[in-house]
């Protein structure tokens, strides 16, 4: 932590040293009375460290689609490390000159008398640099390191500039020589120069001479020599270093920091700071903000002098560069970001496009500067040798880099170095990228491709060229269409905008009279291509089209347009020859016009008409009215034969002069003129007088472009793409983000392309989903193609899907698209720049409470007038109670997505003081065109539906396999009644052993049945589900097909729902949700006539949809299908609670009679037609108790209660046995959920008893198998540790020869928590181990987060580690949206709760914050399953450490905290009587909390209890024995061991014991003992705790 007196610093930064941390001490402290360009020479030593690593870190982050990794893990990664540095060096008393990119240059200015001292002390911050930080691991994988070069002697200070913006520089001797020694050195070295050796003192510096060098490499100083007394060497120094204004307080690092307000200097400093940069502190608002992945465009220029070029030559020459350099970059919004001296020359680093300045065309707009400046030093300074020019474009880091009291502004990145490297090895010319190349939209004729060199530091570069410069000449004629019509790829939605054309020309051509036809629409709207169909449609007979495309150059190029128009015309704009021009134009104006007259055309088409007498007399203007005569005459005649139709694109950019002679053209000669343009509010130049008359009272018909249709979209994606048709979930990401834009559309593929997201898949067959069920899955796993083909296209047709892995809300924005973004983002002032980028970090929707605490420092007042601006220019739209009130978007097309906090672009977002925070995420629909359907059914087929014992295989593992072993570990509703301990539930712990007989006859029983598995292997292999997706695959998805090829309907449809029950079977949600939907589309296809699917069958449809969508979380989704299925099944279930109320009645009744009558029970006739609708009406009922668990509300334990109340009734009156135990099972689990023991015990009981009469055979070993688990489970649940262990292990053994995997997942991670809790360390180890391995065999999402909890749990409270801290939060982190997971409530507390009281131990409170709240907001929502008891246990752990925090540091938060504490410890006794096996937890908590408030006593009781309840749980035994000695008996200190290991805890290997474990047990964390007056009373706080 900083001292008191930096902190306070830190908070009174005045504005003027705000300023002064952009600028080194050498010109805050320096003399502004001379003018500039002035120099000052002095003696100084310099050091100069440069940082290998940054741009590859950039371009880590740069190039990931993924949001989460951006401009803000740079930022800190970089000022962490640079931060550092520059602390050092300021520390050492050095002056930070400048940041060039990942480097840095300081400063030792000093008196030459004492510069050998001086060099000692910056070698000996430079050895003290490279062994703190030489070498730095960053969270990505990537090292960051040093090379450092030292040099001494005589420096110039150089300013220039004028009087709004001054740049400094240093140059002489010593600096190139500190560049060059900085060149010489590899990472972790430092290298003297020679002349800073000369000057130094030799002795005391041990050095390694560089071959054919003179400079030296140090490796150390001699401190063991008695002349070097360090102490007094930096005695010597800080003597020497007395006028640099080195802060004399130790709290303050640097002096110009603290500096008083002084309007003057602050005026004249500011001249030194990006104009960027002094908007955000003049807003107030912190410069982490400026920091961001900005694509931007990049020109160097170097300027090479001559060898006779003294200092003042060089000042002279650097200060016209720079006051011409900006006077072309700033019209254009462009920057110079840093002026330096590189290889023997001086640099200027320009940037287009940084925060504030972004445009549209800033490629184009830096070619045309560059080429300018180009020509200017070339010509016009003295001394200049070469000038070369390097110019890139692309996303870099743009920002704030060094320490808070010493940084700049300033760019890195690949394309940075790229930019520099190209002028390096392209002397003398203008060299740009290929991306510069293509963003410029400039025609290739500009350009010229240069060979390819090796350049140092950069791979694959890609093409360079030369630019050639912008010329008239260049250009002449060439000013075709880009955008070429094609038949194969049709223009789509514009055929309103095509009748509009094809209707003026049929009235054209009966009336002539010229008009304009104009197209406005935004960029991208789709202009060009439109102009191209209209220029190829209007083609017919008898009509002439001329059709070209403007750019902003043409603008300035007087008569451009019209000239290029009748060159083409004419046909002459193809010619390469003035005489094959002047053939031609003879051709066509010969009877025309008059010879006389052919020498008027010479300047305008280039070509050598002999002058005449006539025209030699004539004076300009005559000269040019008569041109234009000449050019009507030639339109006139052609028009008498033709109709002409001139179709202009981007016709913005006419020049003045062509606006003149249309004008004039359009009364005389009748021609129907087509424009595009840009919508006028967004034209930057004005148009001239006669456009706007022309366009305002001339015959026009103005056509704003519309956004396209959804629909239209999807088809040209589908277009584009080369397929028939794309996922739901990619039309839903392209309608969202393109906004109907085609341009977007196209980008948004491409990027998606590019990074490898698509795939693409042969389609079989078409299949159409309910969107609600769609929405189950993200993406569509079908069979991958490697590669698209056409080559056969008529025989293969493709669709298009998003990988597994791509989750498209995450992918960031295209560059090109945030180009555009940016540039509209720009327009707008910094607070209301601030508010958008906060605002789209919320989402689309927010809440401007919301908003307001995630604005840095802002008042409400402020944040509302910004809201006020930012809705009346319509970006943002403000929701009151659920109503737009500003419709008007005039963003649509920059709504596109969110990057960081760091760059954000948003148009459609929503404010206002009543808001709903009612952010959707798009709707990721499934492709209906799947080729495999899945489904499954009930009767029909014996293998598979018929009632026996193969039947219960298959059916009853898709609903009791996947989802009561589910429920078993994860819930989601929580009991919030509240009661005082003495009325809580209590458990007699006697009744856990009531039925030790029968449990152990059970055992060896259990122990029997293993053995016969395992003594023959080969005959029970075949009993389990080895084969199933074999037969599925082979068997079962065959029939299906068949009987859809012979158009067997019915029995297509009854396979298909048998292929998807037996892929719940086997876990495979997809899979059944896709032959559902086949089979969904098969019902559909059906003529009604042909619909003969029975209720049955369609109840069987439901039902499975039920449970694929409780397996994937969507529980209202599974109850409504469920009871839908119920409907069919003609089994009612009430709606309301009254309804339940006399339905248990009745139900509880029946079933006292199938108690009593159990062996007189008889089916009735049609007894497989009943027992199939029994059982289809159980597995609905069996999903939909467990759905209703799952529910917080308490009516909903009435329903689940009921529910699994009829599944025991159906199954009893099935007579099925392996059914009866079932529900049993369930039964037990259902009422230990809800707290009813006695009937919780009784079935448990009851289930042991009936499965000892069950066989060694297909469903009953499956069925023996569950009972066997669910008893483990409920022994734990219990504290019967050893019997849970025992079942557990059995259940497992049973689980692998049986190979049912997920129950087996389940049944590890009880039998983890068996062993862990008994503190049989080693044995917990090898069952993580072994669910580690079934995790790496079966994709079970649950099943992982369950094996994260337990590695957390080794951790916490075993001090060893199986998994490192870091993959337990990247699992968590990564899966935190899973929509399975975030159903399970439970196992998601259990893990947040773990999370946050890690954080909480190692005291990163700020890492705290968010794993805690997340848990605070599951606990609401969780039911009394083990886990979710386990979890609340570890947030009132997480809520007793933050209790003790507030304590030492937050004391008006102790009285709130200590009654919610208190509150919720009685929740948790209350909770607990589901699962007393974690009550010594709850006492122990309340032991502690009792401690922390002074209450000894109450403190000492609670631990008792604790004690004595904890039976088997010997791991809480061991702890609280230890919190006894710490708090109570302990004589000597102890001391935290846990916090001592954390985070390197030992890790756990195979093979060890306990007996190596045993070591770990000191590793306890011990619960602090604050030092509290029990006498102060807490102060009441009445605001709302923010923890």
């Amino acid at each position: 932590m900083s001292p008191p007196d930096a902190q306070n610093t830190k908070n009174e930064i005045s504005t003027l040293g705000k300023v002064a941390a952009h600028v080194p001490d050498l010109i805050v402290y320096g003399d502004f009375s001379q003018e500039v360009p002035f120099i000052e020479t002095f003696d100084g030593v310099l050091l100069f460290i440069d940082i290998s690593g940054f741009t590859a870190l950039t371009e880590k982050y740069g190039t990931s689609t993924n949001l989460e990794s951006g401009a803000d893990q740079v930022t800190q990664t970089l000022n962490r490390y640079v931060g550092d540095i520059v602390e050092e060096v300021l520390v050492f008393g050095g002056d930070i000159l400048n940041f060039a990119g990942d480097a840095l240059l300081a400063l030792w200015r000093v008196n030459r008398r004492y510069i050998n001292d001086i060099i000692t002390l910056a070698l000996k911050c430079s050895l003290k640099i490279q062994q703190d930080y030489g070498v730095r691991d960053t969270e990505v994988g990537l090292e960051l390191r040093v090379k450092i070069g030292v040099s001494a002697g005589h420096i110039s200070k150089v300013v220039v500039g004028d009087h709004r913006h001054q740049y400094f520089l240093v140059i002489g001797r010593a600096v190139d020589e500190v560049r060059l020694a900085q060149n010489l050195a590899k990472a972790g070295e430092i290298i003297l120069s020679p002349n800073g050796w000369e000057l130094c003192q030799r002795k005391i510096i041990e050095i390694r001479r560089i071959p054919n060098e003179r400079a030296v490499k140090v490796k150390y100083l001699k401190s063991d020599l008695q002349e070097f007394d360090e102490e007094l060497l930096y005695s010597r120094c800080t003597l020497y270093l007395a006028d640099n204004h080195i802060s004399e307080n130790e709290a303050i690092l640097r002096k110009a920091s603290v500096l008083p307000p002084n309007a003057e200097l602050e005026r004249r400093l500011r001249k030194f700071v990006m104009r960027n940069v002094l908007k955000k502190i003049d807003d107030d608002q912190p410069l982490e903000y400026l920091s961001e992945l900005r694509p931007v465009t990049i020109v160097f220029v170097n300027l090479q002098f001559d060898e006779s070029a003294n200092t003042l030559h060089l000042s002279k020459a650097v200060q016209d560069a720079s006051i011409y350099i900006t006077e072309m970059l700033h019209p254009l919004r462009g920057k110079i970001n840093k002026i330096f001296m590189f290889d023997k020359g001086c640099t200027f680093l320009c940037v287009f496009g940084l925060p504030g300045d972004k445009q549209a065309d800033e490629s184009a707009h830096a070619l045309d500067c560059a080429h300018k400046i180009y020509n200017f030093c070339s010509s016009s300074l003295m001394k200049v040798r070469v000038v070369s020019i390097g110019v890139t474009s692309g996303s870099v880091f743009c920002g704030v880099v060094g320490h808070r009291v010493r940084h700049e502004y300033t760019v890195i990145g690949r394309k940075v170095n790229l930019a520099a490297r190209i002028m390096v090895y392209y002397p003398g010319m203008v060299t740009c990228d290929a991306v510069t190349y293509a963003e410029s939209k400039l025609p290739p004729y500009f350009f010229q491709e240069v060979p390819l060199a090796q350049m140092k530091g950069i791979l694959n570069p890609g093409t360079i060229y030369k630019f050639l410069g912008v010329t008239e000449k260049t250009m002449m004629f060439k000013a075709y269409l880009t955008k070429e019509r094609s038949d194969i790829y049709p223009l789509l939605g514009r055929k309103r905008e095509i009748e509009i054309f094809e209707d003026l020309v049929e009235k054209f051509k009966a009336s002539p009279q010229s008009h304009i036809l104009m197209y406005e629409g935004h960029l991208g709207s789709g202009k060009s291509q439109l102009l191209s169909e209209i220029a190829y449609l209007g083609q017919a007979a008898n009509q002439k089209v001329v059709a070209m495309e403007l750019t902003k150059i043409n603008l300035a190029q007087n008569f451009f347009t019209i000239r290029t128009l009748m060159a083409m015309f004419l046909g002459i704009d193809t010619c390469k020859s003035f005489d094959a021009r002047q053939h031609i134009l003879l051709t066509k104006v010969r009877g025309t016009v008059a010879e006389t007259h052919y020498c008027l055309l010479n300047n305008l088409f280039y070509v050598k008409f002999l002058a005449s007498e006539i025209v030699s007399n004539m004076d300009v203007q005559k000269r040019n009215a008569e041109l234009e005569t000449v050019l009507v005459q030639i339109l006139r005649k052609s028009a008498e034969k033709e109709i002409i139709i001139f179709v202009i694109d981007d016709a913005q950019f006419i020049d003045s002069t062509s606006w003149d002679f249309l004008d004039k053209l359009m009364v005389h000669v009748p021609i129907l003129l087509v424009l595009s343009l840009s919508p006028f509010d967004q034209i930057k130049h004005p148009l001239c007088s006669t456009a706007s008359r022309i366009l305002g009272t001339m015959a026009s018909t103005y056509v704003r472009l519309k956004v396209l249709t959804p629909a239209v979209i999807v088809q040209k994606a589908c277009q584009d793409l080369g397929v028939v048709t794309i996922a739901r979930e990619l039309e839903t990401f392209l309608i969202q983000r393109s906004h109907g834009n085609p341009f977007f559309c196209e980008e948004l593929l491409h990027n998606l392309h590019i990074n490898n997201a698509l795939q693409y898949h042969i389609v079989e067959q078409d299949a159409e989903s309910e969107d609600e069920w769609d929405s189950l899955f993200t993406t569509a796993l079908l069979k991958t193609q490697n590669s698209k083909s056409f080559e056969n296209k008529e025989s293969e047709e493709y669709i298009c899907t998003v990988k597994q892995n791509v989750k498209l809300y995450n992918v960031m924005l295209p560059p090109m698209l945030k180009g555009i973004a940016l540039a509209q983002l720009d327009n707008m002032t910094p607070s209301e720049q601030m508010v958008v980028k906060c605002a789209a970090i919320i989402g689309v929707s927010f809440n401007t409470d919301l908003l307001l605490h995630i604005l840095p420092e802002w008042t409400k007042m402020k944040m509302n007038q910004t809201l006020a601006a930012l809705v009346e220019s319509h970006i943002f739209e403000c929701f009151t109670e659920g109503k737009v009130q500003h419709t008007n978007r005039k963003w649509d097309a920059f709504s596109l997505d969110f990057s960081s906090s760091a760059f954000i672009t948003v148009a459609k977002a929503v404010s206002g003081s009543e808001v709903f925070n009612d952010m959707k995420n798009t709707d990721e629909l499934l492709n209906p065109r799947v080729p495999e359907a899945f489904t499954r059914s009930i009767k029909g087929m014996e293998s598979f539906v018929s009632i026996g014992n193969k039947r219960s295989s298959w059916m009853r593992a898709s609903t009791v396999s996947t989802v009561t072993a589910i429920l078993k570990k994860i819930e989601t509703s929580k009991v919030r009644q509240g009661t005082a301990d003495h009325d809580r539930p209590s458990i007699n712990v006697t009744d856990i052993f009531r039925t030790e007989y029968t449990e152990k006859a059970f055992l060896t029983r259990l122990d029997e049945i293993i053995e016969i598995l395992e003594s023959d292997k080969n005959n029970f292999n075949n009993i389990g589900s080895c084969y199933c997706e074999e037969i599925v695959e082979f068997v079962i998805v065959p029939l299906s097909h068949h009987c859809m090829a012979v158009e067997n309907y019915v029995r297509a449809f009854y396979y298909l729902l048998e292929c998807a029950a037996a892929y719940l079977h086997l876990s495979n949600n997809y899979m059944a949700f896709t032959y559902l939907n086949t089979a969904e589309c098969l019902l559909k296809s059906l003529e009604p006539t042909q619909k003969i699917i029975s209720q049955f069958e369609m109840s069987v449809l439901y039902c499975l949809k039920g449970e694929v969508s409780y397996n994937m979380g969507q529980i209202h989704l599974a109850k409504r299908m469920e009871k839908k299925a119920l409907d069919l099944l003609k089994k009612s279930f009430p709606l309301t609670i009254i309804g339940a109320f006399f339905m248990s009645m009745v139900e509880f009744s029946k079933h006292i009679t199938h108690q009593k009558k159990q062996n007189s029970l008889q089916m009735a006739n049609g007894k497989e037609k009943r027992l199939a609708l029994l059982y289809q009406q159980g597995r609905c009922l069996s999903v939909l108790w467990q759905a209703f668990s799952l529910d917080p509300a308490t009516k909903s334990k009435k329903f689940c209660h009921l529910a699994a109340l009829m599944t025991v009734n159906c199954a009893e009156e099935s007579q099925d046995e392996a059914q009866i135990i079932s529900s049993y099972m369930e039964f037990s689990l259902c009422c230990q959920l809800i707290g009813c023991q006695q009937e919780w015990m009784k079935y448990e009981e009851m289930a042991i008893q009936r499965s000892s009469h069950l066989g060694i055979v297909g469903g009953e070993l499956f069925i023996i198998a569950k009972v066997v688990a669910s008893l483990a489970y409920m022994k734990l649940c219990l504290g019967s540790l050893l019997l849970a262990s025992k079942l557990g292990f059995r259940a497992h053994e049973i689980c692998e020869q049986i190979r049912k995997s997920k129950l087996n997942c389940s049944v590890l991670f009880d039998l983890f928590n068996s062993f862990f809790l008994r503190s049989s360390l080693s044995e917990s180890a090898q069952v993580l181990n072994w669910l580690e391995k079934l995790l790496f065999r079966d994709d079970n999402i649950i099943g992982k987060a369950c094996f994260v909890s337990g590695c957390l749990d080794l951790m916490l409270y075993a001090g060893f580690q199986f998994k490192p801290i870091a993959y337990c939060l990247d699992f968590v982190t990564t899966n935190a949206a899973n929509c399975v997971l975030m159903s399970q409530n439970g196992i998601m507390l259990n893990l947040y709760s773990s999370l946050a009281i890690w954080f909480a131990r190692l005291n990163l409170w700020n890492d705290f914050k968010e794993p805690f709240e997340q848990a605070r907001r599951l606990v609401r929502r969780t039911s009394t399953s083990l886990t979710a008891n386990y979890g609340f246990c570890k947030l009132l752990e997480c809520e007793a450490l933050w209790l003790q925090k507030c304590i030492e540091d937050r004391p008006e938060k102790v009285r709130e905290l200590r009654y919610r504490m208190t509150k919720n410890l009685e929740q948790a006794m209350v909770q607990c009587s589901t699962s007393p096996v974690y009550y010594p937890r709850v006492y122990h908590l309340k032991a502690y909390v009792q401690l922390m408030l002074g209450n000894d006593e109450e403190s000492q009781i609670f631990l008792a209890t604790a004690i004595q309840n904890c039976f088997e749980n010997y791991l809480e035994k061991n702890w609280l024995t230890i919190s006894q000695e710490w708090w109570f008996t302990g004589k000597i200190a102890m001391e935290d061991e846990w916090l001592k290991m954390a985070p390197d805890f030992p890790v756990w290997e195979v093979g060890m014991t306990n007996d190596n474990l045993k070591i770990c047990e000191k590793y306890r964390y011990l619960l602090k003992m604050p030092e509290l007056d029990i006498n102060q009373s807490f102060p009441i706080d009445k605001s709302e705790d923010q923890m």
